[in-house]
């Protein structure tokens, strides 16, 4: 009697070693790990995880399968990736705004609690740039022209369900005299191959998109707390027209809901080491990325605090809508 019910337990006990998951975080990973992202490839978040994964690759033999699934304001890339296996195999590097502004815009079959927080990699600081050789000077001055010129002069950003473009409505709020058209692309890429090409009058994008291109853009303002150390001339729309006025957009890795914790914690453990490497740093500084890590805990409140400050404006957004129809 004894027997058979020790040999049952252990029949139990060898099924779960075989049929579930290795039992250390040092047998993981073992295989490529697909990195998922919702933008556009060639811009900044893309060229950081591009330099990450050579690192990861160099240093550990880990391949990093990086696929660039823009459109949609994300959408499509993250419920592929909330709906992955939590084995912590299938990533994503994506944006604070993606995962926590959009699902409260509209039903997307997730919200950031979908998800789990692994590191933050880095926050870009945002700004408005306009063609050097426009006869735009500045805010004021856009917002004059757009005035005078219904319809002439446009804002771009990728998303068209973003904190960007909650921020340009509350903006707007300050120039009820003036038309700006929002105008969402798919990646910052495109957006600025936009801008250069003319077909918009403002790029709404991280600063580090602009500084590849030298003097061909001139920003006239950044939605950070603060101004950007590269650009000290450049005010803020905070100290312009309202403090509430602020917008940094945060980027991270996350991956689908219930990874092992295990796992979560070699992830980040990697995550922290590529970005303090030397050679990494310079290599982002090169492309005007700085680094800025958390780990899963800290940028698990990181998104909680930005789901938090974009839910009224959002409900104020969608009461506003539903008014109008």
């Amino acid at each position: 009697m004894h027997l058979r019910r020790l040999l049952s337990i252990l029949l139990v006990a060898l099924t779960l070693v075989v049929g579930g998951q290795p039992a250390f975080a040092g047998d993981f990973p073992d295989r490529p790990i697909n990195l998922l992202m919702p933008f556009g490839a060639g811009n900044a978040p893309d060229t950081a995880a591009r330099i990450i994964g050579e690192y990861l690759q160099r240093k550990h033999g880990i391949t990093l399968l990086i696929t660039s699934k823009a459109g949609g304001s994300g959408i499509p890339a993250m419920v592929e990736v909330s709906r992955a296996r939590p084995d912590g195999y299938t990533i994503s590097l994506t944006s604070a705004n993606v995962v926590t502004v959009v699902p409260q815009v509209k039903p997307c079959g997730f919200t950031y609690k979908d998800f789990t927080p692994i590191a933050q990699v880095s926050l870009f600081t945002m700004g408005w740039g306009v063609l050097a050789s426009s006869d735009i000077t500045s805010v004021d001055d856009l917002m004059q022209k757009a005035k005078e010129n219904p319809n002439k002069y446009s804002v771009g950003s990728p998303g068209a369900l973003t904190a960007q473009k909650f921020f340009h409505t509350r903006l707007m709020e300050h120039f009820p005299d003036s038309n700006l058209p929002y105008v969402a692309y798919n990646g910052g890429g495109e957006l600025v191959t936009a801008l250069l090409g003319g077909h918009i009058s403002v790029a709404y994008t991280p600063v580090a998109n602009f500084r590849p291109h030298g003097d061909a853009i001139r920003i006239i303002a950044v939605s950070g707390s603060k101004r950007d150390p590269a650009y000290p001339d450049v005010p803020t729309f905070a100290e312009m027209y309202d403090k509430n006025l602020v917008f940094d957009s945060v980027y991270g890795i996350v991956g689908p809901k219930n990874i092992p914790a295990d796992r979560v914690e070699r992830l980040q453990e990697l995550f922290r080491e590529a970005l303090s490497d030397p050679e990494v740093q310079q290599k982002m500084a090169n492309v005007y990325i700085t680094s800025n890590y958390l780990p899963s805990k800290e940028f698990g409140e990181v998104l909680k605090q930005y789901n938090d400050f974009f839910s009224g404006p959002i409900k104020e957004y969608l009461e506003a809508e539903k008014n109008r129809k």
